[in-house]
């Protein structure tokens, strides 16, 4: 993660298709959005494990994608969806053999698992024939059933391998794999057994998992109390709640004997008349309403929970090399009840200061205030918290105050990277929460579209300031230029005022003072040269107002052709920021104009930020360009639009002076495509 740790991540799955395959990307985003986090819903708890695709082609050269770098995780699961297009395909063939070859690839650390979308899978290659396919998902004509049939076993092996990999560690043995996971039927006969066993047949006909039901898998003769406890260790528990459960003692047992041991719990919620008195441990975990119908939602809910349950330690112990996690950490999948401290406090000595880590989205202050009313030095936090706080009692946060710059647009890579733009989004969703996490506000230069960054923004901030009880601090600045604020209208600015402070940033005086015929309250379309050098003045007055403003800024993605700028938006906010000495944080992952200013600050020339290669692109541009330098010639206070200079301020910068990170880590934080790095990298950057 830094010069001196070679981080990697602890899992990551690929998903590979045939660019043909009409049902490849659709496939690949449901599983992104299930897997690693919905980017529209970012408080929405998902499992964080990070995804990435395998499908357009990586170089004009070639039909096939970016190769697999096996070595870029501990632990890595690939599911290569084969259709008749990739079967036909000899390069295709060439690929996933050579992926096969792969001296890497060991299991269980590294693991192929085709999926079948034809019956001619077989064909594709002798290699990959050898290996157990999953079968029969194209079978599903509903997509909806498809899509969750494909996400039920990819969930289960990601399970089955994570096991697997956890019992290698420990036990030095790669031999023997593990047992399907076995979920436990806790109900009560009373009137719990009908739909209980409607669940249990349907297991048992799909045998992807396996069951424990008492009246099944206890012999005669035996103590059941031992027998249940025995196997709770090593279950996810399946609570089927109907109107007599919570009157039932053993079911108490069951319930409590389960979050003794920490397991994943999924309650169905069958309730039909209602309760005397419902069971007050049954809280805290997700559920779900009883529907027949929907029972595949049930198994889908359960494995998620069991995922995270087997991932989320692993990743926090993979965190401990770069972040200061201390010993006795307690390290809970889910988020921490008063009943996880009470049975923590009776199995370990109470220390003077309690730590947990649990997943984000954190934790409202009133139930925090609840957690320390047993123990005042409780400290519960999520990984987005800042790494200086968690080890120290310092209650201010790092960056309270700063206001951190966010360069952010779709790029032309993304799909041949690997990357969508649900990546892009939930990069930039993640960043900004570890960012608010720390104290620190969100600038942002952008329009208003309802799917637009900025919304995605609001709705984070939305979150955190209705997680505290004082008046809402956490704010997003957005920065626009004129015409662009005149769309945003009053409704919307009352709607969004505790999360949002509109920047307008008016029409530059002079061009007022010339023979525009401009009416600043009226919209200005960008058509023809002089509209088009109007907006260009513009955004360049908004980019320098915000470059003044801000303390730092991160740049990632972004167009390179089809902007209304005197440059690439990206590229021209990264020099003002370097001209107004304020710290530049460059992601290269995604490609677009941020990897071509991280090239430039390395002393390359992109064509991209060439004058020749934008004239090429765009006749249209060429022209605007001609009259904008005349404007200047012609007294203008603006200088003239020049690649040349561009190039030379991140030339002469170079990645050794554009924040307080030395050239290594900057070389890293442009390089790397795993997201928690790139936010330990700008943590560490903008708190140095």
């Amino acid at each position: 993660m830094s010069k001196n740790i070679n981080y990697l991540p602890y899992f990551r799955i690929y998903i590979v298709w045939h660019q043909k395959f009409s049902n490849g990307e659709e496939l690949a985003k449901y599983l992104f959005n299930n897997i690693c986090g919905n980017p529209e819903h970012p408080f929405l708890q998902g499992l964080g494990i990070p995804i990435h695709f395998r499908s357009l082609p990586f170089t004009k050269e070639t039909i096939l994608p970016k190769p697999i770098d096996i070595k870029q995780s501990l632990n890595s699961a690939i599911f290569i969806f084969v259709d008749n297009n990739m079967v036909v395909c000899d390069k295709w063939q060439t690929y996933i053999e050579e992926l096969c070859d792969n001296k890497d690839l060991k299991k269980p650390h590294h693991r192929i698992y085709p999926v079948a979308f034809t019956e001619h899978f077989y064909k594709l290659s002798k290699k990959l024939s050898r290996i157990q396919f999953i079968e029969k998902i194209d079978e599903e004509t509903d997509v909806v059933k498809q899509q969750q049939k494909l996400l039920t076993n990819v969930l289960h092996i990601c399970v089955r391998q994570i096991r697997h990999i956890k019992q290698v560690e420990e036990n030095n043995s790669v031999d023997n794999d593990v047992p399907p996971l076995k979920l436990f039927l806790s109900y009560t006969r009373r009137d719990g057994r009908e739909i209980t066993n409607k669940v249990h047949e349907l297991i048992e006909k799909d045998k992807i998992l396996s069951t424990f039901l008492d009246t099944k898998d206890i012999p005669p003769g035996h103590n059941f109390v031992e027998q249940i406890d025995k196997v709770l260790k090593d279950c996810a528990m399946l609570i089927f709640q109907t109107d007599t459960y919570a009157s039932r003692y053993w079911c108490h047992w069951e319930v409590l004997t389960a979050k003794k041991y920490k397991i994943p719990i999924l309650v169905i919620n069958a309730i039909k008349a209602g309760e005397e008195r419902s069971f007050p441990y049954l809280g805290n975990v997700p559920t779900i309403i009883w529907q027949e119908s929907q029972i595949s939602l049930i198994f889908i809910k359960i494995l998620l929970e069991v995922l995270r349950h087997q991932y989320f330690p692993k990743y926090v112990e993979n965190l401990q090399k770069f972040r200061s996690i201390p010993e006795g950490t307690l390290v809970l999948p889910f988020a921490p009840e008063l009943l996880n401290l009470v049975q923590h406090f009776q199995e370990n000595q109470p220390k003077d200061n309690t730590l947990i880590i649990y997943p984000d989205p954190p934790l409202a202050d009133n139930e925090i205030n609840l957690l320390n009313s047993l123990n005042p030095k409780i400290k519960a936090l999520t990984p987005s918290f800042p790494v200086t706080s968690i080890a120290t009692d310092h209650p201010k946060k790092p960056l309270s105050g700063k206001v951190i710059g966010i360069s952010i647009s779709n790029s032309p890579d993304l799909e041949k990277l690997g990357f969508s733009d649900y990546h892009l989004k939930r990069a930039l969703l993640e960043i900004s929460r570890h960012l608010l996490a720390q104290g620190a506000s969100i600038a942002y230069g952008g329009d208003l579209r309802p799917d637009g960054f900025t919304q995605n923004l609001i709705e984070m901030v939305k979150a955190y300031n209705h997680q505290e009880n004082n008046q809402p601090e956490k704010k997003i600045f957005n920065f626009l230029a004129w015409p662009i604020h005149l769309q945003a209208d009053v409704n919307w600015q009352a709607e969004y005022k505790n999360e949002v402070s509109i920047e307008a940033i008016p029409l530059p005086e002079d061009i007022k003072q010339q023979s525009f015929e401009i009416d600043d309250e009226t919209f200005l379309k960008p058509e023809g040269k002089e509209n088009c050098y109007v907006w260009m003045r513009c955004l360049t007055a908004m980019r320098e107002e915000m470059a003044k403003k801000i303390d730092a800024r991160i740049i990632l993605g972004g167009q390179v052709t089809n902007y209304k700028g005197i440059f690439p938006g990206i590229a021209e906010e990264a020099a003002l920021t370097l001209i107004n000495d304020k710290p530049l944080f460059v992601l290269g992952a995604f490609g677009g104009c941020a990897k071509a200013v991280g090239q430039a600050l390395l002393g390359d020339t992109p064509m991209a930020l060439t004058w020749e290669g934008q004239a090429a692109q765009s006749p249209t541009y060429a022209e605007t360009v001609e009259f904008y330098n005349e404007r200047y010639f012609l007294g203008s206070p603006h200088l003239p639009i020049d690649y040349n200079a561009l190039i030379k301020i991140f030339h002469e910068t170079g990645f050794h002076g554009i924040n307080k990170l030395d050239e290594s880590e900057n070389r890293a934080l442009f390089e790397t495509e795993d997201l928690d790095e790139m936010i330990y990298l700008i943590s560490k950057g903008l708190q140095s």
